[in-house]
């Protein structure tokens, strides 16, 4: 796992990542090799979400992955009708995809990178710092918005957000907040209050303090 982490493409596995980096304590990994030791690839699966979630990261072309969910789910001993949610790149998918059996056809995930500093909206001060006295505000704002992503452990990373006469209306926060990466997450506005532009300045918030 120490030579992955030190090799990998965050960009290309950045969902394997946060399972090797932040949430490693609350991850399983599996790992599938040839006879002569050599790494074929890895499946794992993340502990404490209301779904099942796994994370793939092949490495050779000879990676079963149908095998390695049998192998999990032996292992983990998983109820027979379980369906799991995984994020993989392009690549990955014409890859993998006559191993998996879809419950849902897939939707594209955008990753967008913030490139352009100079670009970032200017300074809102309606976009507020979110300390502890609205941990819970957010907790609620996550259930409503339906981000299942989320979980009460980022709440120890920034949060801003809008309030409107006492209701939180737009938040956002991170995934991943380390030494060298950040990640933007949990990120919703309220349906009354949307196409204002409050997503946007929440994510230029968010990447200011990042930067910093």
């Amino acid at each position: 796992m120490k030579a992955i982490l030190s090799s990998i493409n965050r960009e290309q596995h950045f969902q394997y990542y946060s399972y090797l980096t932040f949430r490693k304590q609350n991850t399983v990994h599996y790992g599938q090799y040839t006879n002569q030791g050599e790494l074929l690839g890895v499946l794992a699966f993340l502990k404490g979400l209301p779904f099942c979630a796994f994370s793939v990261f092949p490495v050779q072309k000879s990676f079963c992955f149908r095998l390695m969910l049998s192998f999990m789910n032996e292992q983990l001993n998983l109820p027979n009708d379980t369906v799991g949610n995984v994020i993989v790149n392009e690549e990955e998918m014409e890859a993998l995809a006559s191993q998996l059996e879809f419950h849902k056809s897939p939707k594209k995930l955008l990753l967008m990178k913030h490139i352009h500093k100079k670009a970032l909206p200017p300074v809102d001060k309606r976009i507020l710092h979110l300390g502890p006295p609205y941990f819970e505000l957010i907790e609620s704002k996550m259930a409503d918005l339906g981000t299942i992503a989320f979980t009460k452990e980022e709440l120890r990373y920034p949060f801003y957000g809008v309030m409107e006469q006492d209701e939180l209306i737009a938040v956002g926060g991170y995934h991943i907040y380390s030494e060298d990466y950040v990640e933007l997450g949990n990120i919703g506005t309220d349906v009354a209050w949307r196409r204002q532009g409050y997503g946007k300045k929440i994510c230029a918030e968010l990447t200011r303090w990042g930067e910093r």
